[in-house]
């Protein structure tokens, strides 16, 4: 424990360090208020602490309890039980996560827990569809490729407001909670097939699982109308920093508990109807829960502490300046960098390593995700300068991400999903969209239309990023003459 605590510690000071220091020397240059300054600075120790205590205490519970869930339905050998079941794992885990409230705010015109309700029904469908591909050994490409027609059909439809929030709450729905949990029962139920390509279609989950959110807001814009005004007033705090810290801290432990309900009830009902566990493994379990429940609340609160704010005073601000272009090329910067600090993604990259015996190098994978993510928020304040509606930037590169599907190898592939799906959490709507809305609101644009859509990007661009890496390592593999039987992932030495 104390090993993997001092090893997740010196991680979480490399992920957040780098960012923590440019956006003070930032903020320092173009003046920020020394109290929002000082406030991020708390902030970025308690993102160290709260990441470092997450990641161990999600490998101790949360992949425990999807692995468990998985295993226990797999073990009865009935397709109906576990489709059920599958279903009812993605709306708890969707309803868990605490990104998914906030969203639902958002959207004022529409009642919260209706778009909850709906948002999570679309999750537990496609995590069924998703399950149901891997028992009847359903292509991927096939899927995806079906989805996004329909996606595109309801793009020419639905209300253009619609847009950037449909794939925006497509991202919300695989954050912290979510992501360890489906990759995790993905592979328990892998385990239903004896095949050696069902370790690697355990892969996929979450890419698929975001998309039915996708849907769901998308057909809601066919008869619902949102508010084209957005209050931006909740970016700025009045308070002392100690009575912000206080109020985010009650806050935050309050959604982070609420959010466990679903699961611990999930978990206690597999546990009833199976045979029981060791006393060591519930032990390290609700060890891991204590350590999740702490970390994550830590991390939540550095995230309204000082990250929302600081985002939106450096859009505001540099786009009032005379030099407010040069906002594209620093936010690139932080894209390119803050992408490590996501607690999903680290997650991930663990599982990923994992599961493919360090076949697939998180580093690869990071710096594909930190490109991607880079591009994304360039593009996105494209689109806040130039008004540039989403839908011309969402269709054509979903087309080459489909495009794409037909040509990398399908480990990469549905890897490229996943983690499109990770890449889109806490520190992407807490920092990179309030960069968006600050600019947007200095050049009087519609924020829901043409600042929203940043989670969308964020969660497009890694997909095809990864799949481009994935073409570039076969054709590499094929240069070198090294056979690759049914697609398995093999080591080999990434030449950069």
């Amino acid at each position: 424990m104390k090993n993997r605590l001092t090893e997740s510690l010196i991680d979480s000071i490399k992920s957040v360090m780098p960012i923590g220091v440019v956006i003070v020397i930032l903020s320092l240059v173009i003046h920020i208020p020394s109290k929002i300054i000082i406030s991020f600075i708390i902030s970025s120790v308690l993102l160290v602490i709260g990441i470092t205590l997450f990641t161990v205490g999600a490998d101790m519970s949360m992949i425990t309890i999807g692995e468990h869930v998985g295993n226990r339905i797999v073990k009865t050998r009935k397709k109906v039980l576990i489709l059920i079941i599958s279903f009812i794992m993605g709306m708890v885990i969707t309803i868990s996560e605490p990104d998914l409230t906030v969203f639902a705010k958002e959207l004022s015109s529409i009642p919260n827990l209706l778009i909850i309700l709906l948002v999570s029904i679309g999750v537990g469908l496609y995590l069924m569809v998703a399950v149901f591909r891997i028992l009847k050994r359903i292509s991927y490409r096939t899927i995806v490729t079906i989805s996004l027609l329909i996606i595109l059909i309801l793009l020419y439809f639905t209300q253009k407001e619609f847009v950037s929030v449909a794939f925006d709450g497509g991202g919300v729905t695989t954050g912290a909670m979510g992501v360890p949990l489906i990759v995790a029962f993905g592979y328990g139920i892998s385990k239903f097939r004896s095949d050696n390509d069902a370790k690697g279609d355990s892969f996929g989950l979450c890419g698929l699982a975001s998309l039915g959110p996708v849907i769901v807001i998308l057909i809601l814009g066919l008869f619902f109308e949102t508010d084209t005004y957005f209050n931006t007033s909740n970016f700025i705090s009045n308070l002392s920093i100690g009575k912000h810290f206080i109020t985010s801290l009650i806050s935050s432990y309050r959604d982070v508990c609420i959010s466990l309900i679903p699961i611990l009830c999930v978990f206690l009902i597999s546990r009833v109807l199976g045979k029981r566990m060791s006393k060591d493994k519930v032990i390290k379990i609700v060890m891991g829960i204590i350590l999740s429940v702490i970390g994550l609340t830590l991390f939540l609160t550095g995230v309204s502490l000082g990250f929302i704010e600081m985002g939106y005073r450096i859009g505001n601000v540099i786009t009032k300046s005379n030099f407010r272009y040069l906002l594209i090329p620093i936010s690139m910067v932080m894209g390119y960098i803050i992408i490590n600090a996501e607690p999903a993604v680290k997650i991930l990259n663990k599982q990923i390593s994992d599961l493919t015996e360090g076949s697939i190098s998180p580093k690869i994978i990071n710096l594909c995700l930190s490109i991607g993510v880079s591009f994304a928020i360039g593009i996105s304040l494209l689109r806040v300068f130039f008004r540039i509606p989403m839908i011309y930037i969402i269709v054509p590169g979903y087309f080459i991400a489909g495009l794409l599907m037909y040509f990398t190898p399908r480990m990469f592939m549905t890897i490229a999903f996943d983690s499109g799906g990770a890449a889109s959490g806490a520190m992407t709507t807490s920092f990179l969209l309030p960069i968006c809305i600050g600019a947007c609101e200095v050049l009087g644009g519609n924020i829901l239309s043409d600042a929203f859509g940043v989670g969308a990007l964020v969660s497009l661009t890694p997909i095809i990023t990864i799949q481009v890496v994935g073409i570039i390592y076969d054709y590499k593999l094929k240069k070198k003459e090294i056979t690759v039987f049914d697609e398995e992932i093999i080591d080999y030495v990434w030449e950069c």
